[in-house]
């Protein structure tokens, strides 16, 4: 004869929501690391436009004609862009200053008579745009983007000025670094007014944002690069510009 067990034969089940087997601990462990992956989604959310917008300029910045047009003379495109720079900073009253040579170009690099006021004026817009960006981005963040950067730009940055100096029948000493590092320089403060644009234009839906970052002096000067110069320093009232 089969035996039919009865309840007390049956093996001891846990209520699956209030039984002795139910941990409440992990279920909150759960929703703690639910609420970090959603802050962290967010976050993520948040960087996206900046991402985009450097990774965009990188590329852009990488196919630049660097150092192509040394030492010619400043008309067209070049003189634009030269005038709309000195504005922008706050110096309507300076003029570019065409330099012809590389040996002119260290001396006006490394001359001491040189425009603090222009050179602050750099620093505060460089802050400025770094706080508007890390109000978005962790300081991590925006390390790694500006280190991207720095990396695509090693090689081109690179040959680009050996290229330009064999051109002109010059050894590569000191001036060949000023150069490059100046260049770098010029490309993280564009990268740095297009990631704020990118915000205002992600946070505020205002797309004149875009067409703003690009009168930005700091974009200016890099622009003044992308097109094969090299503006070194305000000295006096004249932009010395290779």
């Amino acid at each position: 004869m089969t035996h039919k067990p009865d309840m007390t034969d049956t093996p001891h089940q846990s209520d699956p929501i209030s039984g002795p087997d139910y941990d409440q601990d992990a279920d909150t462990d759960l929703d703690t690391d639910w609420q970090a992956s959603a802050e962290t989604l967010r976050a993520l959310e948040a960087e996206i436009p900046l991402l985009s917008a450097v990774r965009e300029f990188t590329e852009r910045a990488a196919r630049a004609r660097w150092f192509a047009e040394l030492g010619e003379p400043i008309n067209g495109e070049t003189a634009h862009l030269a005038r709309l720079y000195l504005d922008a900073l706050g110096f309507p009253d300076a003029e570019p200053l065409p330099v012809m040579n590389w040996d002119d170009a260290l001396d006006a690099a490394e001359s001491g008579d040189l425009n603090s006021e222009a050179w602050e004026a750099e620093e505060q817009l460089r802050a400025a745009l770094t706080d508007r960006v890390l109000n978005a981005v962790s300081e991590e963040g925006l390390s790694v983007m500006l280190a991207h950067l720095s990396a695509a730009l090693a090689e081109p940055l690179s040959e680009m000025a050996d290229e330009a100096l064999m051109m002109a029948d010059e050894p590569p000493d000191a001036i060949r670094d000023l150069a490059v590092g100046a260049a770098q320089q010029a490309a993280f403060g564009g990268a740095l007014a297009l990631a704020a644009a990118a915000l205002e234009m992600a946070e505020q839906d205002d797309l004149a944002a875009g067409e703003e970052a690009l009168e930005h002096p700091l974009m200016l000067r890099y622009r003044l690069f992308e097109l094969g110069r090299w503006p070194l320093a305000l000295s006096g009232r004249s932009l010395n510009l290779f």
